[in-house]
Order: structure tokens, then sequence, then C-alpha cells
């Protein structure tokens, strides 16, 4: 059998037909049925049956029954379990048309001849509602000058193959955007056919086809000299199969690789030409060895930017001493299963520029304590971080964050200062540029009643607000015993009933800093509440209090701050 020019096989001599003239669609010819999409992968006979049958794999796996194989015998295979079926050959089967023929039929709308009134039903009415509309022919004609199209979408418009040569390029000669996802095409050699056609051509999307490699690198090349973005998800294409693709591409910065069950990255082939990648694109994969995708990624010097999103990646290891470091500024790990806070640790070796980090749905977040802390945690373990899961770092809240970090590391046990250095390798770093805190010891048999984790901070009341800086001009000073675990509205209350404040007062707290200043404690009512103390006191810490009582007037006029 030879495919024909519109991707069908002419069968002279096939069982169970006597029309010599029948016409069947090659092997990998792609299709739509119902509003469903396949790939032919078998056309001929089945034992135990009559006539002709088309073993079809479907896009959605669901719509299938097996995976080419009947009773016992293999027919064809699937890319995807359980995605085949038999199906008659038919003329309700859609084998799709060409790339101007779904254009024109999507943007063009043909001239009324008429520069009268005409009727238009508002489509969101279901017909309820009808206006007058003057003119329709001049905005039918501005849509359809297809030479003033920069950016088109033909997605799901059923493509399956290129026009005439120079009929693309003559009909929409400045096009630099091309969405053909969710198509009919069944090859790169038809992509290319297409692509040639757009001199200008910058940025494609062939998401969720399925498309054999091209035939043809040198005409590649020339197709896709100016191409800068490419989405791929969802084609099953394997890792080499795309980088193949790929080095026909000598200005690809954006690549989208999600959906394809990739389940490893194989490094580079010898030869291959060098890559301009900047943002790499493989969330919902199957991927789950950070050590391979690093050795595969290594060479890609102009990587920036790597999502890894919904993969099975479980830690992050060492790396060896003559592991070759990435150059990446983002990554995102969301919804990956890292849960240690050790494969962190790890990431500023692999990534040593990391400027951005996504971490949400991940088990290392699960849990009360982690879900208040470990943004911070995160941030201090990080040096070069400066946006986490979207969020920008300030420099205040490095500093906090570093500071806090160094406040827990002191209070876990080890039994030397090289196994504290190797389960947190910034120590030594944070421990030069804020100070060594004190570490607290954990001998055995010491009382462990919970008054010997208080600490003992001294509390003043304030007449005004701003307090005084002077510590003279400050009251009632008292030394107040708190968990350093407990929540900073906790505090606020606790020292509102030291002082005896009035039922509904407010208070707003200050904290003495190593200057001698004083400066807000924490946001009254706001993201710090719930924030534990030790982020911001350790023992003999200075908090300073002043009383907000709302009162209304005598006269009823209003209420005055007190």
């Amino acid at each position: 059998m030879s495919p024909s020019s519109t991707g069908m096989t002419r069968i002279d001599s096939i069982a169970s037909t006597n029309d010599a003239n029948s016409i069947l669609p090659s092997l990998d010819t792609r299709f739509a049925l119902s509003g469903y999409i396949g790939t032919i992968r078998y056309a001929g006979d089945v034992d135990g049956t009559s006539g002709i049958w088309l073993g079809v794999e479907w896009d959605d796996p669901s719509r299938g029954k097996h995976d080419g194989i009947k009773d016992g015998k293999p027919y064809f295979s699937c890319l995807s379990t359980g995605a085949g079926s038999f199906i008659r050959p038919s003329s309700s089967l859609q084998y799709g048309k060409t790339f101007l023929s779904a254009l024109i039929g999507k943007y063009v709308e043909q001239l009324h001849g008429s520069d009268t009134q005409e009727t238009v039903v508002l489509g969101s009415s279901n017909g309820a509602i009808q206006v007058e509309a003057v003119n329709l022919d001049k905005i039918r004609w501005k849509f359809s000058n297809l030479e003033r199209l920069r950016e088109i979408s033909l997605d799901k418009e059923h493509v399956s193959r290129a026009d005439a040569p120079g009929e693309i390029r003559k009909k929409c000669p400045n096009v630099k955007g091309v969405d053909l996802s969710y198509n009919l095409i069944s090859s790169w050699d038809i992509v290319v056919l297409i692509a040639i056609e757009l001199p200008l051509l910058e940025r494609l999307a062939l998401n969720n086809n399925r498309l054999r490699p091209p035939s043809n690198s040198g005409l590649g090349r020339d197709a896709f000299s100016h191409l800068t973005e490419l989405q791929l998800n969802g084609t099953l294409m394997t890792w080499p199969a795309i980088m193949d693709v790929v080095a026909l591409m000598p200005r690809l910065e954006q690549l989208e690789s999600g959906y394809n069950r990739l389940k490893s990255l194989s490094p580079l082939p010898p030869g291959h030409p060098e890559l301009v990648l900047a943002t790499l694109n493989l969330d919902s994969n199957q991927i789950s060895s950070w050590a391979e995708i690093c050795h595969a990624l290594a060479p890609f010097q102009k990587l920036v930017r790597l999502v890894l999103s919904s993969n099975p990646l479980k830690s992050i290891p060492v790396p060896i001493e003559s592991h070759i470091p990435l150059r990446l500024t983002h990554l995102s790990l969301s919804l990956t299963d890292i849960s240690e806070w050790s494969s962190i640790n790890s990431l500023n070796l692999w990534c040593p520029q990391l400027e951005s980090l996504t971490l949400n749905g991940t088990p290392l977040l699960e849990g009360s304590q982690s879900s208040r802390v470990w943004q911070q945690i995160a941030v201090a373990r990080l040096p070069k971080l400066r946006t986490l899961d979207g969020t920008s770092i300030s420099q205040r809240q490095r500093v906090d964050a570093e500071l806090f970090y160094l406040s827990r590391i002191a209070k876990e046990s080890f039994p030397s200062d090289a196994a504290r250095s190797t389960a947190h390798p910034r120590w030594t770093e944070l421990c030069e540029v804020h100070g060594t805190p004190d570490i607290v010891s954990d001998i055995k048999g010491k009382d462990d009643k919970l008054k010997s984790h208080l600490i003992e901070i001294k509390a003043s009341l304030s007449a005004v607000c701003p307090p005084p800086v002077a510590p003279t001009a400050l009251v009632l000073i008292k030394a107040v015993k708190v968990l350093p675990s407990a929540p900073l509205r906790i505090l606020r209350l606790k020292l509102l009933k030291v002082f005896k404040a009035p039922r509904g007062a407010e208070g707003e707290l200050w904290i003495r800093t190593a200057d001698g200043g004083l400066t807000p404690l924490g946001d009254t009512g706001g993201a710090d509440e719930d924030k534990e103390i030790d982020w911001w006191l350790e023992s003999d810490s200075e908090v300073v209090l002043y009383v907000k009582i709302e009162e209304t007037d005598p006269a009823g006029q209003g209420h005055g701050r007190r």
C-alpha cells in the first residue's frame, strides 16, 4: 500500500470487498468521528469476521477497548494503554482539511453585498434579542483581510495538510504565531510544509497532535529558522524525538513538553547543535530522578527557567564533586513529592543562582507547624532567593528569616558541630553574618516541665504612642515569662492582662533593637499574629506596650482614642 497525497491508500485487492476502487486511509492517518480524534493503526481483515476493519487508537484512551489485540492476536499497538478499538470504514470519518480551508472557514465570512441594515441575533440571548446593525460588510471585509493577521488560532479545526506551494504565503505573509493544537496533522513533514510558507513564524503550538518524525531536516531548518516558542504538550513524543525536532530550530528559546508521560531525560547525542533554550516546561510528566534531569540538561547553557510541577520527584540528592551546576534562576517543584528539607539544602548546590522557587503542594509543607514557618526556612536555606511561590522577599524579610532559622537550629541537639553543619550547611555562613546564637544543650534527665521552656522578657508600659525611646520614660517595668512557641496574639493578650488594661482595649507592641531604638513588633490584626514569638524574641528581650482604648465622648458625638 502506498500513501497518496491525501493520506489515503487505494486497495486493489483485499478480501471481503468487490470494489477495486475502495479507498482506505494510510497507517498513522488522523481522523475525527463524533467529536473524538484518533489515529489509524491498522486497516484490513480481523479473524472471525467479514469485511474490512480499521484498527484505531483514540486520543482519549477512555474511548478505547483494548491495546490492539483481539482473541490473543496482535493487530496493532497503542501509545496509550487501552486506547485501541476496531471500527468500520465509514463516510462519517473526517480526514481533515487544508490549512487555508480551515483559516478561511474560521476567519472569513462571506460579504452580503448590502449597505443596508441587517438583523443580528445576540448569541448570549439564545435568540431572544435581535438588533439592527449597519455596514456589517465593512467589518467582515476587515476580518477577512488575511494579510493583516499576525496571530492565527486554528485549534480543533481539523487541519490535516498543507496547501499548494505558495498559497499560504500569498494569503497570510505576516503571521508570527500559529496554534494548530488538537488537529489531524499526522507528521512533522506536514508541519514543515505549513511553516515554510510563514517566513515570519516565531510561535507555534502543536499540542495534542500525534506526529511522525520529519524526513527532511534541511527543509525543516528553513521552515523553523525564526521560531522562538514551541508547544508540544500532550503529543506523547519521546525526549529523543523532541530533541531531534529542536535541533531544527536554532533560535528556539521556550519549549513546552508537558503531559507527554516522559519518564526520563537522556543526554543529547554527539554532534547535536548548540541550543539557546531559556525556558523548559516539563509539567505533569513521570520524571523521578533529579540527578538524571541535571545530567541531561547540563549542556543547556542558556536555560534559566525549568518547570517540573506534578512530576514524582521525591528527593534532591547531594551532588557529587564533579557535577556541573545548572544556571537556573527559576524552578517550579509544585505538586512534586519532595518531602525533606535536605533536598532544599542540596538544591542550593545544584542551582546556586536560584532566585525564584515554587514549592506549593509538596509533602514538605504538610503539617500545621510547617505551614506557619516553612517560608522562612526555605528563604534562609537558599541565599539568593527573591521570590517564593510568587511572593517577593524583601531584604528585611530575608534577615528575619535567617535569624529565625538560626534560632531554630540552636534549639536542635547534635552530637557535634560537624553534624550540625552537615544538617544545616548555611549554619557557619549565617553565624558569621548575624552572630552565633546561644545553643541549647540537650541534657538527659533535665527537668522537662513546661516551665523549663519558658523565656523571660522585660515588659514596660508607655503612656504615649509611639513610645519614647529612653527607658527612663517608661513605667511599670515587669518581668514576664512566655513560651517561645506561643503566637504573637497570645503575647499581646498576656501583656494587656499583666498591665490590667480595660476590657476591649487593644495593644500595640514595640521591641527594643540592638542599637537601643524601638521598632513595631508585628502588625496588629495582620498576618504576623500567628507567628511564633521566638521569631522576634529571646530571653531578656525588651517589649513596650501601648494600650489603645476606644470610648464614646459624653455627648455621644463619636469616639475618642485614649
